[in-house]
């Protein structure tokens, strides 16, 4: 007699369950997309233990005929695969595993259509009469009682019930149209009714980061990408915050995360991840979702591609975050409530500052740079520069300037460090710096995109190893379209160096040159550029302590309107805050 036997059904099952049902919320998960196959409307999930003691969830779909209660419970059986193509899925469920791998580790019951089964580890009753008659309840209880090797990995209850909430919030986003309530024990922990999808995100991640996000939807070929990205200074440490959904389903893909990871690069900081939902649609052939299991993760057949169309069209949305000025939080500044007998006089306002940009003489005096008409262009120190003015000087008043510009009108800069613009009906206070820092690094950026390049008189040779040889031979190309020209000798034991972008000079190139060859796997030329540029940037900024000039003010608040990313600096610090009107009525207690 031979050596190798058959398994038995038990155990199969039970090798499929610890492939699908990893912990209580990958039951719940396998259980919620049954019901929303079946077209229900209303899910109520009740959980013991985190789950792990009793799982209940009913739904109002359409429900299980008599025949189907025992032969849902058989394994590859399924009503959700039409046709012999695999890759050509729409639906949550499909391989027809989940009902009897979860039945093989714990008490199980199906109840629909006036009829119900239970399993007891593998053991399945007969069919008895429910009082279930439309819908499906499923009973999960005891997960894992008999399977101690997989019980000892569980989580502590709050632990579970956490990563089961996590799972429903991902539901919820997607089906927005269905109401989804939670119970732990005695305690109501989600009631999600039928609401827009920007109400329900605002519900799940919070009105106040919510209120940051932007929208954003874009197409490229067999994908389509639409969602919201949320603030850069409402990233967290963790992944957890992004939600991306293929096809109508929640997965975690490498391809995306660093998709978001490069288009966002710039604006957090290593060690945190921006919070994004990402919605895409992409023809079935081109993903496979029969990677794992848990259908959790998907293969796109093209994944660099995939990558580089999800970053372009992330990274062009990106802008729009310098529309978006955040109010400081007035309630975190304390002051003392003052009785009537304490306020002795009205406050009294210096009109120096408003009486001096309405005077004529005074404005066109400050309006001109040395002996160059204010009509001419302006080149001013320190890298800023101002566009033409091409139409006559026509003073304006006060109230008609302040609603034409984003970031308002120059009114005044204070500690030779910080501006103060006015807009209608708020006060922006903008580092001056940090813009012009932005401003400085977004303009090298283009230059180096264009590749201008200054040519050596003298050129720079540098001697290598082979697996400096190896890293040239991977950047060359990259270098090329920053503007280096460099020639590999014939023996290939050194470069010479012919051309330099324009923006640095010779030994800031080699240096660079160097400190690229240096490098590991790990980091990439993208990322050494934009280090060097930030340095570059910082270098030539304007810096704290310089007195500007009304018109330089004017300028760099123009300037900041044209560039993109505007509201950070190159160190993820905020470039400006806004104070509304409200918010220092609310100060002075006149609301």
């Amino acid at each position: 007699m031979g050596k190798i036997k058959l398994l038995s059904d038990q155990i199969i099952n039970q090798i499929a369950a610890g492939e699908i049902v990893e912990r209580p919320c990958s039951a719940l998960k396998e259980i919620v997309e049954n019901s929303i196959d079946a077209n229900a409307k209303n899910i109520n999930i009740f959980l013991k233990h985190g789950g792990k003691s009793k799982i209940v969830v009913e739904d109002d779909g359409d429900g299980l005929l008599y025949d189907d209660l025992t032969m849902c419970l058989q394994r590859h059986a399924t009503s959700k695969l039409s046709g012999l193509n695999l890759f050509d899925v729409k639906s949550y469920g499909f391989r027809g595993e989940a009902l009897p791998s979860i039945a093989s580790v714990s008490n199980f019951t199906i109840e629909s259509s006036g009829f119900g089964i239970s399993v007891n580890f593998s053991e399945i009753s007969d069919i008895f009469p429910s009082k279930i008659s439309h819908g499906t309840v499923v009973t999960i209880e005891n997960l894992f009682n008999q399977v101690p090797a997989r019980l000892k990995f569980l989580k502590s209850d709050n632990a579970e019930l956490s990563a089961c909430i996590s799972i429903i919030e991902n539901f919820a986003i997607i089906n927005n149209r269905v109401n989804f309530s939670l119970r732990s024990e005695s305690r109501n922990i989600i009631s999600y009714q039928n609401e827009s999808i920007e109400n329900r995100i605002a519900n799940i991640f919070g009105a106040e980061i919510f209120e940051r996000s932007v929208y954003f939807d874009g197409s490229d070929g067999a994908i389509s990408m639409s969602g919201y990205l949320f603030h850069p200074s409402d990233s967290k440490f963790s992944q957890d915050f992004q939600r991306f959904f293929v096809n109508s389903r929640f997965i975690k893909d490498k391809t995306i995360s660093a998709a978001i990871r490069n288009a966002y690069r710039d604006l957090v900081p290593i060690g945190r991840f921006a919070i994004a939902i990402i919605f895409i649609e992409v023809d079935p052939f081109y993903v496979d979702v029969n990677v794992s299991p848990t259908k959790s993760e998907i293969r796109f057949r093209d994944s660099k591609y995939m990558q580089k169309i999800i970053t372009d069209i992330v990274k062009k949305n990106l802008n729009k975050f310098d529309r978006i000025i955040t109010p400081i939080n007035a309630n975190v500044i304390t002051h003392k409530n003052l009785s009537d007998d304490e306020v002795t006089s009205a406050p009294y306002f210096d009109q120096r500052v408003t009486d001096y940009l309405i005077d004529s003489d005074n404005f066109k005096t400050q309006f001109r740079d040395n002996n160059n008409s204010i009509f001419s262009k302006i080149s001013l120190k320190e890298n800023i520069e101002i566009e033409t003015i091409k139409s006559e000087f026509q003073p304006k008043t006060f109230e008609n300037l302040k609603d034409e510009k984003f970031f308002g009108i120059p009114i005044c800069q204070i500690f030779d460090s910080y501006i103060i613009s006015e807009k209608e009906d708020s006060i922006i206070i903008i580092d001056q710096h940090a813009v012009h820092e932005k401003i400085t690094q977004m303009k090298i950026l283009k230059e180096l995109e264009i590749g201008q390049k200054q040519y050596l008189v003298t050129p720079e040779t540098i001697k290598i190893s082979d697996k400096q040889k190896e890293q040239f031979t991977e950047n060359e190309q990259n270098l090329l379209d920053c503007g280096f020209e460099i020639e590999l000798s014939f023996d290939q034991k050194s470069l010479t160096i012919l051309a330099i972008p324009s923006v640095i000079d010779e030994k800031t190139a080699t240096d660079f040159i160097s400190n690229i060859l240096d490098f590991g796997e790990e980091l990439t030329l993208p990322a050494a550029i934009r280090q060097k540029i930030a340095n570059i940037a910082c270098h030539n900024s304007i810096r704290f302590g310089r007195k500007l000039s009304i018109i330089e003010i004017d300028a760099l608040l123009r300037q900041m309107e044209m560039t993109e990313s505007i509201h950070q600096c190159n160190h993820h610090r905020p470039s400006f805050i806004q104070i509304t009107k409200e918010q220092l009525e609310k100060m002075f207690h006149r609301t």
